[in-house]
């Protein structure tokens, strides 16, 4: 209390001051139209920046539960794309029956960590297998290829992207139709090869890459990225260099592409394959 006392007594002519000062001021606005005109747009002004302010926090706090939905938003719309179903096609004389079901699912996963200086790079996902995710599942982020599920636990899964030196994936040139395999040999965590692709099939800078369909990790025209140049020096085939769309060092959420119909189309190449095998040995 004595303090408070003294702090009074040291600074009475500057609360003094201040309450003098506040009478003037209200006396002025509450009789001057224009003064209390004034005075009501610039508290407005203020009232509105620190509204704008709170509001701009509020959403920055926000954006982890907004890039969620927005992913799961994603997935929805994407998997009510047409590449993504398997349609049965009957047809006798002019009639045609028609059956559809959908072949391709995809999961919401949010990238928890991540490797792009190395040889063999890896990404974790907060995704397992209790959110049914498994080995052998496609990746994509923002519409563009990723990787594949390595392996997967309970509760992460471990993918292997395009910038590892044991990936490979079947695309083909979307102008063209042309086929080939991406590959990624280390160096710029941005840049991938496509090979196999022969010398007669045109190729140009700005070319569009996408996915082939041709295996059971993703559908037909996911894209792949761009031709950056085309190497020649090779006698039969193009060495082609293409920026991927997929930014390696900035993924947060991605979508997990599973094909319903992977393990039978894979049973049944396995059974050919054995047959095949045993027939050689006759």
């Amino acid at each position: 209390m004595k303090n408070i006392l003294a702090l009074l007594r040291r600074f009475y002519l500057f609360l003094l001051f201040l309450a003098l000062q506040g009478l003037a001021l209200s006396l002025l606005f509450r009789n001057n139209r224009f003064h209390s005109a004034e005075m009501v747009r610039h508290s407005s002004d203020l009232v509105g920046s620190v509204y704008s302010r709170r509001s701009q926090l509020s959403e920055y706090l926000r954006l982890g539960e907004i890039n969620d939905q927005l992913s799961l938003e994603n997935a929805l719309l994407r998997s009510a794309a047409s590449e993504n179903y398997w349609q049965l096609r009957t047809e006798k004389d002019s009639l045609r029956d028609t059956t559809t079901m959908q072949r391709y699912f995809y999961r919401t996963a949010k990238v928890v960590n991540a490797s792009v200086n190395r040889e063999k790079n890896y990404i974790t996902i907060d995704r397992g297998m209790l959110g049914e995710v498994r080995a052998d599942m496609g990746v994509i982020a923002g519409g563009n290829i990723v990787g594949v599920v390595r392996s997967a636990s309970e509760h992460f899964a471990v993918v292997m992207p395009v910038i590892h030196s044991d990936f490979k994936a079947s695309v083909r040139l979307k102008r063209s139709g042309a086929f080939g395999s991406l590959v990624w040999r280390g160096g710029n965590a941005q840049l991938a090869d496509v090979i196999d692709i022969p010398k007669n099939i045109p190729v140009a800078s700005g070319d569009t890459i996408v996915t082939s369909g041709y295996s059971t990790y993703f559908p037909a025209n996911i894209h792949v990225g761009v031709v950056e140049w085309v190497d020649d020096t090779d006698n039969d085939y193009h060495l082609i260099k293409v920026r991927m769309g997929a930014d390696f060092r900035r993924l947060d959420h991605v979508l997990v592409v599973s094909d319903i119909f992977k393990e039978e189309q894979d049973t049944l190449l396995n059974k050919v394959e054995q047959q095949d095998a045993a027939n050689s040995k006759r």
